[in-house]
């Protein structure tokens, strides 16, 4: 027992000894001489000296994984009026290897300096091949394709101009975020049947994603941090007739892919075009592409000129195309056109467009968002900023920023294939790309300093649910429709049973006078319209007269919070305080007066005060308070992002509503309103005057007959 004990701590001691091992290549010539059972302890071989082809037989041979360094003779070095400055090695019929490996070609580096200064030393003149590999590490080469087909957990770090083509293998990492790790160049990294695999840090011309047999499942490319990111160039060719094309990064039949963070398509510096003859950004095509998410990402430089022999030339290039079937693509956070310092010097043809697929759409396309940081910002493009074919309905377009784009910002292709504004027709009966869903129709659009209210009208489906989305541009769109630079907010609607819905929101918003308003509509199905016809937004008549500010000019606030000039003491969601205006006339014969109140916390239960008589400054609560003598409590409203507009459709006027609580107006009369509103965060003015609540500005009123 105590023999057998021995022997097996020998054998372990041998096993671990054997995997520590490396082996130095130190020859360029192609040849095998050792014998024996070819293990590593053969090595070398009569002549004195260990090929590649020897050291891969070696390793493969010998338990335990082994490391195959470089240390060839500069004087051996071939091809260098290909590959200057890098040991090439040939080898039959490629480098071989079926157990797990590390290759480490940054010994040749240590070994001989640094004789290649834009990437690593060793060329492996016909390809790396690991078959079936698990936990190997491949680094520093350069100029090589190293193909990887089946096993797990192998990584590819500190390559420079290499392409990866990678097969049936899970869990492979392709970069890092550490100094070194990146693999650079102008290479390229394909993905085929591959679970799990994660590509972040990454100099390179293209990515592709593929299904080809096995599932291609849960792939990354990116990633939510800076030194996750991929910088990839674009890849593209010209044909004998001069036209253009190529993809930077392809999705095809693959399930559960991130795209994220990633620059594509220009220079790593983001300023110029990477490829100049990539044509499309992203493409998504392909039977089956399912939960795929492009998110963050900077597409730019997709604009390739086609130059054909018999006939004018012209421009080619989207910035992400969306082919085939398959359920899921979120589109978020996304740049097209920008360069890396905001402005739309870099545009496409087209920012994003639909294709129509003989085997039907992709279902449930989502391309923005209204929460922050998920709308998408597509500008400088030739033509249209999102273009929809005619077979695609269910694209919900939402909270994205579309502008100076050289046709409509949006653009549904009706029945008949035609392109440009899609006119509105009654029910909304006609077809096209996502039902040719129809556009509201903007009235008026008030603004005040802080808030802008929008009047319209929709006329679509009977008894349906939508929701209305608003835009403002310095500009309309040449055509008078869109587009649309800031997205300002929602509303909901719903049509009557003869299809027709008003709508008078109030956002809060603050855009200059002379702005261009527009709106989308949204069906329940998730169907998105074209951008409505502009309107320009107003100044709201001024009504009234302020007093009992909070900015310290009538005293000062109860916990030294003034707000800022005009305006009511500081609130914990606002430095400047809340400010109430009015507009409209305040007439008996004709009460059209609106009280807008905004700067408020952005959902807060809010009420609009009517006193009788103005009082001399009184803490209240935060704020501070100036309506007195008999005060009413006019309207109970809870604020849309932190705003209230009284009265809103449905309400009695000011003047009814006053008369109803015992406070009939005559002419002449003077009534000074504040609001209040709620502020639940007590720690913002410390006790013993902080409270719960705060309350705006006043404004005093003067009521004609």
């Amino acid at each position: 027992m105590k023999t057998a004990r021995i022997l097996g701590m020998l054998v372990l001691l041998l096993s671990t000894t054997v995997s520590a091992q490396t082996i130095y290549v130190d020859t360029a010539a192609d040849v095998i001489d050792f014998g024996g059972a070819q293990l590593v302890a053969n090595l070398p071989g009569p002549d004195g000296r260990i090929s590649l082809a020897e050291a891969a037989l070696a390793s493969d041979n010998t338990p335990g994984v082994q490391t195959i360094g470089f240390h060839v003779p500069q004087n051996e070095w071939q091809y260098q009026w290909l590959y200057p400055g890098r040991a090439v090695l040939t080898i039959f019929l490629g480098l071989t290897l079926f157990q797990p490996v590390i290759l480490d070609a940054t010994t040749q580096t240590a070994f001989t300096g640094d004789t290649n200064p834009t990437g690593g030393e060793v060329v492996i003149f016909s390809s790396i091949y690991l078959n079936n590999s698990v936990g190997s590490e491949v680094r520093g080469f350069a100029n090589s394709v190293i193909y990887l087909a089946g096993g797990s957990s192998n990584v590819l770090q500190g390559n420079s101009d290499c392409g990866f083509d990678v097969f049936d293998s899970a869990s492979i990492l392709i970069g890092g975020t550490s100094p070194g790790q990146a693999n650079t160049g102008s290479g390229f990294i394909k993905l085929a049947s591959t679970t799990n695999a994660i590509v972040v840090g990454n100099t390179t011309g293209r990515v592709r994603v593929l299904g080809n047999g096995p599932p291609t499942l849960n792939n990354r490319i990116g990633g939510p941090t800076l030194a996750e990111r991929n910088f990839i160039t674009g890849y593209g060719s010209v044909s004998s007739q001069g036209i253009p094309g190529g993809i930077a990064v392809e999705i095809f039949d693959a399930s559960g892919t991130t795209i994220e963070n990633n620059w594509i398509g220009t220079t790593p510096d983001g300023l110029a075009q990477g490829n100049p003859y990539t044509t499309i950004g992203i493409a998504v095509w392909g039977n089956v592409d399912d939960n795929t998410v492009l998110r963050n990402n900077r597409i730019a430089g997709i604009h390739a000129l086609a130059l054909p022999t018999h006939g004018p030339s012209y421009y080619v290039g989207t910035g992400i195309v969306i082919d085939g079937g398959g359920n899921g693509l979120t589109i978020v956070g996304n740049t097209i056109g920008l360069d890396a310092n905001g402005p739309p010097l870099l545009g496409s043809v087209t920012g994003i467009a639909t294709v129509n697929f003989y085997l039907g759409q992709k279902q449930n396309v989502v391309i923005g968002g209204s929460a922050a940081g998920e709308g998408n910002e597509l500008a400088g493009n030739d033509r249209q900023g999102i273009l929809l074919s005619n077979g695609y309905s269910g694209v919900r377009l939402s909270g994205n920023s579309i502008h100076d784009n050289g046709e409509i910002g949006i653009d549904l292709v009706n029945a008949g294939f035609l392109q440009g504004v899609s006119p509105n027709d009654a029910l909304d009966a006609d077809s096209g790309a996502n039902g040719l869903q129809n556009f509201p129709v903007l009235q008026s659009a008030t603004r005040t300093s802080s808030t802008l209210r929008v009047q319209g009208t929709l006329n679509s489906t009977a008894s349906s649910a939508f929701t209305l989305e608003f835009f403002a541009s310095p500009g309309c769109d040449a055509s008078g429709f869109g587009e649309g630079l800031v997205f300002l907010g929602s509303t909901p609607a719903t049509t009557n049973a003869s299809g027709n819905a008003s709508f008078d929101v109030t956002l809060s918003a603050s855009i200059a006078a002379g702005w261009s308003v527009t709106a989308t509509v949204t069906s329940a199905s998730g169907s998105t319209s074209e951008f409505s016809a502009c309107t320009t937004a107003q100044d709201a008549p001024s009504t009234g007269t302020p007093f009992c500010l909070g900015d310290g000019s009538a005293g000062a606030c109860p916990c030294a919070n003034n707000g800022t000039s005009g305006r009511g003491c500081e609130n914990s969601a606002s430095t400047g305080g809340a400010i109430l205006a009015g507009s409209g006339a305040a007439s008996l014969a004709n009460d059209t007066l609106v009280l807008q109140s905004s700067g408020e916390l952005p959902t807060a239960l809010s009420i609009l005060l009517q006193g009788s008589t103005s009082v001399a400054p009184l803490a209240f609560g935060d704020g501070l308070r100036c309506a007195g003598g008999a005060l009413k409590r006019l309207y109970i409203r809870n604020a849309t992002g932190g705003a209230i507009s009284v009265p809103q459709a449905g309400d009695p006027s000011i003047s009814a509503r006053s008369a109803a609580l015992g406070d009939t107006l005559s002419s002449g009369a003077t009534r000074y309103y504040q609001t209040y509103y709620r502020d639940p965060q007590l720690g913002f003015c410390p006790s013993p005057v902080g409270n719960s609540w705060n309350i705006s500005s006043g404004l005093s009123i003067l009521w004609a007959q």
